[in-house]
């Protein structure tokens, strides 16, 4: 604006000050509203995170994993050199375990000495083994895995049967059914003698006389 005023022509300091007072000055349209004036920020309480990238919220990764690690028991069944005995003698029980993987003996130790702890013999072990073999000439490809299939499940070990309580014994007859149909000897006895006679005879068969024999 100052310059749309001024001419080409070099003005003198008066005229400049009289061209000066005579310009109105233009307001702001539009003057700046104290509601729309920034404030200051506040710092927010404690130290600056850095947002995640990826967008996704942090879980638990157990909540959904579907197959979590095993848990392994470190202490040794009392029983394991008798389960790997047990494993040991596994071939020499059909021709089909044979082949098992010496790789394998371990792990299916430790299947064995479970059922050994649970109460079951080593025979009780084997014969579960052959009873779960196929038939008569069907080959075993993996031999080591049904093997640790057939020993995974432990089951509980049949009690014995208990012993039928003894049985009461029979009554005895009193003493006067036992002497009746009795009679007493009338021969040379030292204490009295009771017998059973089979008719009217008074002597025992001790005291009877011998029949002279036949001349």
């Amino acid at each position: 604006m100052t310059q749309q005023l001024v001419s080409s022509s070099p003005l003198t300091a008066g005229e400049a000050a009289k061209l000066l007072a005579r310009t109105p000055l233009l307001a702001c349209a539009d003057p700046a509203s104290p509601q729309v004036v920034p404030s200051p920020r506040k710092p927010a309480v404690g130290e600056p995170t850095t947002p995640s990238a990826d967008g996704h919220p942090k879980k638990d990764p157990k909540g959904d994993t579907s197959h979590l690690p095993a848990r392994t028991d470190t202490a040794e069944s009392p029983h394991h050199e008798d389960a790997r005995a047990l494993v040991g003698a596994l071939p020499l029980l059909s021709p089909a375990l044979r082949h098992i993987p010496p790789a394998m003996r371990d792990e299916l130790t430790r299947l064995a000495a479970r059922w050994l702890d649970a109460g079951h013999t080593p025979t009780d072990v084997h014969e579960h083994v052959l009873r779960g073999l196929p038939g008569a000439g069907t080959s075993v490809h993996r031999p080591g895995g049904l093997v640790r299939y057939l020993l995974r499940d432990v089951p509980p070990r049949a009690l014995p049967p208990r012993p039928a309580p003894p049985q009461p014994a029979p009554p005895q007859p009193s003493l006067s059914a036992r002497l009746h149909g009795t009679r007493e000897c009338s021969g040379d006895h030292i204490q009295p003698m009771l017998f059973r006679p089979l008719a009217d005879e008074t002597l025992c068969s001790a005291c009877v006389p011998p029949v002279p024999a036949p001349s």
